[in-house]
């Protein structure tokens, strides 16, 4: 029988603490997500001087351990585009809740826990001001995540409005609604579009 010594003990202890936390730290600094951006379904109405945009997000945790997620919410904002407005984040899945967002360094910011293996959907939406009839919905935020999304649906709704651009193909899906899908989706562009009355 081979016995260890207290010194063997204490050098494991020390390795196997620094083995766990190069495991630990890349998800701790935000190096590497916690969570897996599964799906996304974006539904932008369009009005004669501004859009409505209801987006949800569909995360999973693959860990057989709780983990925590922080996410935060991009905006295209330029000269012609102001800030949005009515901001608001729900959790839909697993149960339904109110998401309370945080303003920090520039974003709407808020935080997610996960049980084991467990998978939620979170509706996000907001108006954004257009007066140039053009719009642009972030779409290479995915790249961080590291993996393409199973699928994205990417839905535009013009009420009065006729579609002048769009940098994605698009097909019709009704009576002035258009929209594109992805599966494997990792993009390489965000989605530009344009309109006018």
């Amino acid at each position: 029988m081979i016995k260890i010594s207290p010194f063997n003990r204490s050098a494991a202890g020390v390795y196997l603490f620094i083995f766990s936390s190069l495991l630990i730290y890349p998800f701790i600094l935000g190096i590497y997500p916690a969570t897996r951006f599964v799906q996304e379904q974006i539904d932008i109405q369009v009005y004669s001087t501004h859009v409505t945009v209801k987006g949800r997000y569909v995360y999973r945790n693959s860990f057989p351990f709780p983990v925590a997620q922080g996410l935060s919410i991009p905006f295209h904002i330029d000269s012609d585009h102001a800030p949005p407005i009515n901001i608001r984040a729900i959790q839909l899945t697993p149960r339904k809740k109110v998401i309370p967002l945080r303003y920090i360094l520039g974003r709407h910011r808020f935080d997610l826990k996960f049980m084991p293996l467990e998978q939620k959907e979170i509706e996000i939406s907001y108006r954004q001001e257009t007066p140039m009839k053009n719009a642009r919905y972030i779409l290479r935020t995915t790249k961080p995540w590291k993996k393409p999304l199973v699928e994205g649906v990417y839905r535009l709704r013009l009420n009065g409005a006729r579609l002048v651009y769009s940098n994605y193909s698009l097909l019709s899906d009704g009576k002035d609604v258009y929209l594109f899908t992805a599966k494997k989706f990792m993009p390489q562009k965000d989605w530009d579009f344009s309109w006018e009355m």
